[in-house]
């Protein structure tokens, strides 16, 4: 949606997008903005939100959104800019393969679930009042390892089965309050956390494993968020 009718219905509507420094987070931002929404860009990188935003006109926050505090921040800015919320998506998330349960301790585990799947909880406790208020949406990022597991990165694939079944039981609390909540779930994608976390020849593999031969594209993936928070999905949740 770059034109026309779809960017005049979005052009007051504002979406609040974790993660916005670089990948999923980035792409989708720009996906939102040629879309016509009012953006707020948060990171916990210092450089990302603002790397990212560049010519795009966005409100950012530095927020680790593990922290309650953090949260909370985000989500009020976003309303202390703008008056309003309406779509908030959660892609925050990382993982760091190469361990099994019996190689992973405590602290390890602690950190990846709190990344990956409280981020998310205590994202959707901000915002989910002004979510009523608007009746909005939310769009939270999973991943297929979430769905069809990974090797050595458990604690990354229980998060994200977390993070299916807390949208699955968000969506049914709050569907009768007017607000959608909708999940993605990627397969591999070509982000800077998978050049960390795979060799190019790993890379490689997976694409020629994949159904399409290849592996994702951020702005892929954010086309379809895009689509899931906007009134195109209206009967989707």
């Amino acid at each position: 949606m770059t034109g026309g009718p779809g960017r005049a219905a979005e052009r007051d509507k504002v979406a609040l997008i974790t993660a916005a420094g670089n990948g999923i987070g980035a792409a989708t931002a720009r996906a939102f903005a040629a879309a016509g929404y009012r953006l707020v860009l948060a990171d916990v990188d210092a450089d990302g939100p603002a790397r990212t935003a560049g010519t795009l006109s966005a409100t950012t926050v530095i927020a680790d959104l593990t922290d309650e505090v953090g949260a909370a921040t985000a989500v009020s800015r976003a309303v202390e800019a703008h008056g309003q919320l309406d779509v908030l998506v959660n892609v925050v998330g990382g993982s760091r393969p190469g361990r099994t349960v019996p190689e992973l301790d405590r602290a390890e585990w602690d950190r990846w679930v709190a990344l990956n799947l409280t981020s998310v909880f205590l994202m959707c406790r901000e915002a989910l009042p002004y979510l009523v208020r608007s009746r909005g949406s939310v769009v939270n990022v999973s991943s297929g390892a979430g769905i069809r597991g990974m090797r050595a990165n458990p604690a990354y694939c229980a998060a994200k089965a977390g993070v299916v079944g807390l949208t699955r039981a968000m969506a049914i609390d709050h569907g009768p309050q007017g607000v959608r909540i909708n999940c993605v779930a990627p397969g591999p994608v070509r982000t800077p956390l998978m050049a960390r976390n795979r060799t190019p020849e790993e890379i490689a593999a997976m694409g020629d494993i994949a159904v399409l031969g290849r592996i994702g594209e951020p702005e892929e993936v954010a086309a379809a968020i895009l689509w899931l928070a906007g009134p195109s999905a209206s009967y989707v949740t």
